[in-house]
């Protein structure tokens, strides 16, 4: 028996080790989870779930109602252009495939990417191409500058018509620890994994690089997280303008599922 004690002991001691250099790697880089965890369920609501699938690179490509006839929000579609870059940014209500947004994306010039919304369109996210407004009402013209992280820093807002000259609408900051600033002094952050982390195109949609995630400074409601360091519940603050991934709903918090290619 005692010969078997040992070699237990090393490979729990390893187990552990592992465990937590992974952990450490993620917390310290903003893309680490794009290989180890994914996001596949959001509950927001009783009986309410969006189901997320992705591609063979690893990049979501719906996030849909579960049951198709959500009142609450619209699903989502993802498109890639031949470079893995996110090109189209669709949504509909569920179980319509007429759009209610489109963003095209077009990749300019290192550093800098334009978006062209375009709302309550008639295209069908099924067709490969996207639709052209017909007005210029009918659409808004977007510029994102990128920092060396490539995380947006800068929104421009470009004119529909010639010289299409931009003007600047915004800046995002981020401080020391990697976090935009907070809109009130009642919110906090933790020192765990933001769930944007999982993937760049939610950073990119959602503009938000932030590494951690926000917390209401009570004692009412604690958040739970998995052995990654990422939250399995997110608490509903949209009193604060703060919807996780856009999702609008009066649930008290969100639920999150995982797929992770380690066990937690």
């Amino acid at each position: 028996m005692k010969r078997l004690v040992f070699p237990a002991i090393i490979i729990l001691i390893t187990t552990i080790s592992s465990c937590r250099k992974v952990y450490d790697y993620i917390r310290d880089h903003p893309d680490a989870h794009d290989s180890l965890c994914r996001v596949t369920v959001i509950t927001f609501n009783i009986g309410e779930k969006y189901l997320i699938t992705y591609n063979a690179k690893g990049n979501p490509v719906t996030m849909k109602e579960s049951t198709g006839t959500s009142h609450v929000d619209l699903d989502r579609y993802y498109r890639y252009d031949r470079f893995d870059r996110l090109s189209d940014y669709m949504g509909a209500y569920p179980g319509n495939f007429g759009a209610i947004f489109w963003h095209k994306y077009a990749y300019l010039r290192p550093g800098f990417i334009t978006d062209t919304v375009m709302f309550y369109d008639t295209g069908d996210v099924r067709d490969p191409t996207s639709p052209i407004a017909k007005n210029s009402a009918e659409y808004y013209i977007y510029g994102y500058t990128l920092d060396a992280r490539d995380r947006i820093v800068r929104i421009w807002s470009i004119p529909n018509n010639p010289p299409h000259t931009p003007v600047l609408q915004s800046e995002i900051h981020y401080d020391a620890n990697g976090n935009r600033p907070l809109p009130d002094s009642s919110l906090s952050y933790d020192d765990k994994v933001n769930p944007y982390r999982t993937n760049k195109v939610w950073q990119f949609i959602y503009q938000d690089y932030s590494r951690n995630n926000i917390l209401k400074n009570d004692y009412y409601w604690f958040p739970t997280y998995n052995s990654f360091g990422l939250p399995l519940t997110i608490r509903n603050l949209q009193n604060y303008n703060i919807y996780p991934f856009d999702v609008v709903n009066q649930a008290p918090e969100m639920e999150i599922t995982y797929a992770c290619s380690m066990n937690y």
